[in-house]
């Protein structure tokens, strides 16, 4: 198997191997371990395609697989949220009281072209993997899908498994009185609606979405450096959307930027012996 399967399949059992020996109702823990089954059904699917399809057909979908089974621990950590540890969820917002005042006085963006740009910034946070895969590919660079792969998730799940020990809501929902909804902005509104729909309704943190943006920014500046300093702008975009549109305490965002970094750095040697 690939290293990228490897870590997915790996990460996936860890996860259901801790809800069982957690105190999570049954029903939860068969939900995190029936994910975690199904990640490893889905690997082993997509590595028997290779006796119905041509090899390099097999390879490209094993890399978008990839993506697709990064919700999987999105969807057990949220499993492992039984409720806000009121100590840790006040700290992380007094951080942002002490140092953001002007951003914690509000709800989330406000109802202007400025309001919307985050909003619309904030939504590149979920398909901006797949678009870092698909910009590697574009520019003749899909020899180092492993490679992108091994930084972005590695940065991913070290959030993830940080998260069940940090158990708080998002600010937005602990802000006080929410902003009506006939004032949202369009791009607030849309988010909010994958929000309630798709989300584990509490935070990361550190930030998975900061740092797998910034993690497939630092890869494709490795790489492909004027592609990647466009995705660093739509990096630093989200983090900013992300603090400001209230989706994150300001310390998810500054530790997720800070993990990404880390394992980046961490690959270092590696990456200098591909160019």
């Amino acid at each position: 198997m690939r290293t990228s399967e490897w870590i997915q399949i790996g990460f996936a059992i860890i996860l259901a191997a801790a809800a069982w020996m957690s105190a999570l109702p049954a029903r939860r823990r068969w939900i995190v371990t029936l994910l975690a089954a199904f990640a490893i059904c889905a690997v082993a699917v997509a590595r028997s395609l290779v006796h119905f399809l041509a090899p390099l057909k097999v390879s490209v979908a094993r890399d978008w697989l990839t993506a697709a089974l990064m919700l999987v621990p999105y969807w057990q950590t949220g499993q492992f949220f039984m409720g806000p540890n009121e100590k840790i969820q006040a700290g992380l917002a007094a951080f942002d009281r002490k140092w953001l005042p002007g951003v914690t006085a509000t709800s989330g963006t406000p109802h202007t072209r400025i309001g919307f740009s985050l909003e619309i910034a904030y939504l590149f946070c979920y398909p901006l993997v797949p678009l870092g895969l698909a910009a590697l590919c574009a520019l003749g660079l899909r020899q180092y899908a492993n490679v992108f792969w091994f930084v972005v998730l590695v940065s991913t799940y070290i959030c993830y498994a940080i998260t069940p020990f940090v158990p708080a809501l998002p600010p937005r929902s602990i802000a006080g009185a929410q902003t009506p909804s006939t004032v949202l902005n369009a791009g607030r509104a849309f988010n909010r609606w994958i929000l309630r729909h798709g989300s584990i309704h509490a935070i990361s943190f550190p930030s998975a979405h900061v740092a797998s943006a910034l993690a497939v920014s630092l890869v494709l500046l490795w790489f492909a450096p004027l592609t990647g300093l466009v995705f660093l702008v739509i990096s630093i975009c989200i983090a900013v959307a992300a603090v400001v549109g209230r989706y994150h305490y300001a310390l998810d965002v500054l530790f997720g930027a800070l993990t990404a970094l880390v394992v980046f750095l961490a690959s270092y040697a590696y990456l200098k012996g591909l160019v």
